[in-house]
């Protein structure tokens, strides 16, 4: 070949080399993954892999209740929006009786959190670690329409339904024993209502947001006859051996907090914002 044709072939290669450049610089990029906005789940120590099992006496409405199968009510719908904040998908609420609840959840095994309407107290944080407070509370004194009580005196001789193992139940030994009533306890708060209206108990000692709720159907024929300023607050509970969980229900629980969505709870359950 002479030195022409050498030169020529060089063109020609040059030439479909930047012309294969050129197609390979208009193809379409290879596709970038979108991000997702799912969060990982957290790595806790959990009963269940994935999901936060939650001990609770569902019949405390309207914290917890059962419609059917399905638990509902404040702490239910708060504790679904923690465990969002958590990165854990799944939330499912075991029923257990009030006073077996700490028990329970220091054996181990059953359930992660307690989520009860479950007054902070000393006593009980000697056992289980509470969770910053969520939720402000007095007790309540509930009777028939028409039912008097001014003083502790005005339940002698009278029978004054409680809860088993609830700070109700604490009071009322404190202040209404004393002054000669006689104290029937029951195992949840919607049986000693159940007693109440059938005149079974006289009256009946229970936390007031719950009692606000059960008087507000007339059909009942229940009033609240005074409200006890107790001061107290609830919290959510863990064992005492699961720090990291409990980091996590607070942190989730002040994110809930500041996005606005525990006042959108708050409303659903009962109306109007504290003040």
């Amino acid at each position: 070949m002479s030195k022409y044709g050498k030169l020529l072939a060089l063109i020609v290669i040059g030439v479909l080399a930047i012309a294969v450049l050129g197609v390979a610089g208009c193809s379409t990029p290879a596709a970038t993954p979108a991000k997702t906005t799912e969060k990982p789940a957290v790595d806790l120590k959990l009963v269940t892999s994935g999901q936060l099992t939650v001990g609770s006496d569902t019949a405390f409405p309207p914290f917890e209740s059962m419609n059917g199968n399905v638990a509902e009510g404040f702490d239910v719908d708060l504790m679904g929006a923690i465990a969002k904040e958590m990165g854990v998908a799944k939330v499912v609420f075991k029923t257990e009786i009030f006073d077996t609840l700490i028990p329970t959840l220091k054996a181990g095994g059953k359930f992660d959190v307690i989520a009860s309407g479950m007054t902070i107290k000393a006593d009980r944080a000697k056992e289980i670690d509470f969770s910053t407070p969520y939720f402000d509370s007095n007790q309540s004194l509930v009777m028939k329409t028409g039912g008097v009580y001014k003083v502790p005196a005005d339940m002698a001789s009278k029978k004054v339904g409680v809860q088993s193992g609830t700070t109700g139940e604490s009071w009322a030994t404190e202040n209404l024993v004393p002054a000669g009533a006689t104290l029937v306890p029951f195992k949840d708060a919607v049986s000693a209502f159940t007693a109440l209206q059938a005149g079974n108990v006289d009256a009946v000692v229970n936390d007031l947001p719950v009692s606000a709720d059960v008087i507000k159907d007339p059909a009942k024929g229940l009033s609240m006859i005074a409200q006890i300023p107790t001061g107290e607050q609830y919290g959510f509970a863990v064992s005492k051996d699961n720090s990291a969980l409990l980091k996590a229900v607070n942190d989730g629980l002040s994110k809930v907090r500041a996005s606005g969505e525990y006042d959108t709870i708050f409303k659903k359950w009962f109306g109007d914002l504290p003040k």
